[in-house]
């Protein structure tokens, strides 16, 4: 039985964010499967997708951006209107459109985005979120939330809080009733989902699940409370044991005091910062101090399962490239490496339509960290089979139901100092929001309903003309701003483009109202639905190759071999590219499960490459994957395809994954059936485990796009529908 079939709200989640464009706010307990949902999705969607985050840390962990690096915002509080502000510590929309500097390559990738992920939600404020919803509205031109795109925004509520200023809320508190992202004035107007996963990973003992539950709830129950304090213990020996501590100050006093004990001389290791990657995201310390005896605790997990995050050990020695760390329990001392995290940001491949990752910079540096004691914060994801909880300190809500969630089981807990009922403190306005925002009992019937409404959109949408119009006027602007050859001849060119464009964006809202008219009725005639865009398509696709493409081909001509013009001819290529995208993206709609046109179509693109590689003129249908499949067949290998299409390799074999599940390339020919079936059965023995917690627990080198294709693969084969069943 597959995970899914157990975990009705985990799969319901999945259908929402692949299927619908409703947004979804994706929560749940510690240890539920939040962060292995999120990799699962990314790795299945075909959505246009950026994941952010609103720390470095997090966002490094989660794969994507920051969310003030992605949308430029300055890290002023926002206030959501054109009042006049305290501009020190404020920005309205009007200084926000000022100090905001998106290029147009991000403005083009946010044009084609159509997920937004945003991890740990719980810390992101509602203005941030408003900043984000008006940024995006402004440069898609669109006047819904968050300009049309979909949100899926992860995280509970309970446990890391948004840091709101003193001097800062008094003015937000006029715009909202919480600081929390969900008093957003766009939240409120997405009509959102709240989908609450139940199933706990990380926990087994039902005794101790209870006890986190009603904690996290605010329960003060007498007997939980007792069971907790059955593990105090002050004078418990800290050796191999972790120390969850609410002070940062603290956690560093501690470490410190107990480095400074140990008689052996200290040793250091510096981290290799490479490109561009912030201080504020590095995943532990550039300069690390260590000394023999150190007690350190593991911040990543081991590709063959050595060691795992949350893992503490004890360092016995060092060498010029590895750490001795011992660890009890285990019969070897560990010869830790250093490790890469890698920075990423997000760009538009011009060619395919398609967001892609693009890594900037990576940060090279031993896994390790002083593990005397944490911060409860910093804690954060991390999984302990022992540790010492001091409560010493003032809580803030939702601290203490984090810190003893960190644990497995109550057998490894440890208190340094008793719980006291008024230790355990919850913020009623996010119970209040729980108890509203629950998933509604007619679920399924809802989504049902938004997945045929998602599908009459996507058509309907598919003839409209604004980014084309869009991505006409950049190209306007960016010869109006340089000097060029015929400048009076290329602006009469654009501005009759122009002219064209904005005609089939009228015809193409028209039809689309024509289409909304007929998919409004009771019942649908859904062969006239078919037919009329049937006609539609062999409409727009001879407008746009007779009118727009062929002539700006014979433009292009003209410039093939002058350098001096190398932006001019990139901004004329990515017009002709979307204009083919438009008109392979029309013969190639699908509704209700059929293909509207199923003729030879009419127009096929036959792309010379450039000088260097006019040895291997290829033909090419638009999307970019089939594009690569067709270079591989023509016996193309993955590095040169990756050369002549000007894409990493990794992207090569990201599209090779899709065609393993297509039955179109054989999975043999990038890895061994003994690699593929070791991956295939850990990941059967490890539902719960995220991409990155797999690939670190085989126990051989594994990339993400081995780990889609053998994903793939055994989609093909059926095998994950055997484990369904």
């Amino acid at each position: 039985m597959s995970d899914n079939d157990i975990n009705k709200e985990r799969s319901l989640a999945e259908q929402f964010i692949l299927y619908t464009d409703r947004s979804v706010f994706l929560t749940g307990k510690a240890g539920t499967g939040k962060t292995t949902l999120l990799q699962e999705i990314l790795t299945k969607t075909k959505k246009n997708t950026a994941v952010v985050a609103p720390t470095g840390v997090a966002a490094i962990n989660a794969g994507g951006m920051t969310i003030h690096s992605m949308f430029q915002l300055p890290t002023k509080s926002f206030v959501p209107n054109s009042d006049p502000v305290n501009q020190e510590l404020f920005a309205n929309r009007t200084t926000l459109v000022t100090v905001q500097k998106i290029r147009r390559e991000r403005r083009r990738l946010f044009q084609e985005l159509d997920l937004l992920i945003i991890d740990e939600i719980s810390m992101v404020r509602a203005d941030l979120l408003d900043a984000i919803d008006f940024t995006l509205r402004r440069i898609r031109k669109k006047p819904y939330p968050f300009g049309g795109v979909q949100l899926l925004v992860i995280g509970d509520l309970y446990q890391l809080a948004p840091v709101v200023k003193d001097n800062v809320w008094p003015t937000l508190a006029r715009h909202y009733t919480t600081p929390y992202f969900f008093s957003s004035i766009a939240w409120q107007e997405t009509q959102a989902l709240t989908i609450e996963l139940q199933k706990i990973y990380r926990q087994d003992d039902e005794r101790f699940i209870n006890i986190l539950n009603n904690i996290r709830n605010g329960v003060r129950n007498d007997e939980d409370i007792q069971a907790l304090n059955d593990k105090f213990d002050h004078k418990k020996d800290a050796a191999e044991i972790i120390t969850l501590t609410t002070h940062n100050r603290k956690a560093n006093a501690i470490n410190q005091t107990e480095l400074t004990r140990l008689s052996a001389k200290d040793f250091t290791v510096d981290a290799k910062v490479k490109g561009i990657f912030n201080e504020s995201a590095y995943p532990t310390n550039e300069k690390i101090i260590l000394k023999k005896g150190a007690q350190v605790m593991f911040i990543r997990n081991h590709p063959e399962g050595l060691y795992f995050n949350g893992k503490i050990g004890t360092v016995q020695g060092h060498t010029s490239d590895s750490i001795k760390v011992f660890c009890k329990g285990d019969h070897e001392t560990i010869d830790v490496e250093p490790i890469e995290w890698k920075n990423t940001r997000y760009q538009l491949n011009e060619v395919s339509g398609e967001i892609e990752p693009e890594e900037i910079g990576s940060f090279e540096q031993y896994p390790l960290k002083l593990a005397w004691a944490v911060t409860v914060h910093k804690s954060q994801g991390l999984t302990f089979d022992k540790a010492i909880v001091d409560l010493e300190d003032t809580f803030a809500p939702g601290q203490l139901y984090v810190a003893l969630s960190r644990c497995r089981s109550l057998e490894g807990l440890t208190l340094s100092s008793m719980i006291r009922a008024e230790n355990i403190i919850i913020d009623h306005k996010i119970k209040q929001y729980y108890t509203t925002a629950s998933i509604p009992e007619n679920a399924q019937s809802i989504l049902a309903q938004a997945k045929d409404r998602y599908e009459d959109k996507q058509l309907r949408t598919s003839f409209h003309f604004d980014k084309i119009v869009d991505h006409i006027e950049t190209w306007y602007e960016f010869v109006k701003d340089n000097d060029l050859p015929s400048k009076l001849d290329i602006v009469q060119r654009i501005k009759s483009l122009r002219t064209l464009a904005t005609k089939l964006q009228g015809i193409g809202l028209g039809f689309d109202k024509q289409l909304y008219g007929l998919l409004a009725q009771e019942e649908s005639d859904l062969s006239q639905v078919r037919d009329r865009s049937r006609k539609a398509i062999d409409y727009f696709t001879t407008e746009v190759h007779d009118k727009m493409i062929l002539p700006l081909e014979e433009h292009r001509k003209v410039f093939r071999v002058k350098k001096k013009i190398r932006k001019y001819i990139i901004e004329l290529d990515n017009i002709i590219n979307h204009l083919w995208l438009y008109v392979n993206d029309l013969y190639s709609l699908e509704y209700r499960g059929e293909k509207i046109n199923d003729k030879e179509p009419q127009y096929k693109r036959v792309v010379l490459f450039d000088e260097k590689a006019k040895k291997a003129p290829k033909r090419v249908k638009g999307e970019t994957q089939m594009i690569t499949l067709e270079m591989y067949q023509n016996k193309k290998t993955v590095e040169d395809i990756a050369k002549l299409r000007g894409l990493t390799v990794g992207t090569i074999l990201g599209h090779m994954s899709k065609w393993i599940k297509e039955g179109k390339v054989e999975i043999s020919e990038f890895m061994s059936q003994e690699k593929v079936d070791g991956v295939w059965k850990y990941m059967q023995g490890n539902p719960d485990k995220s991409s990155a917690e797999i690939r670190e627990g085989v126990p051989y080198p594994l990339e993400y796009y081995e780990l889609a294709m053998v994903r793939n693969w055994a989609h093909l084969h059926g095998y994950d529908k055997e484990k369904s069943g």
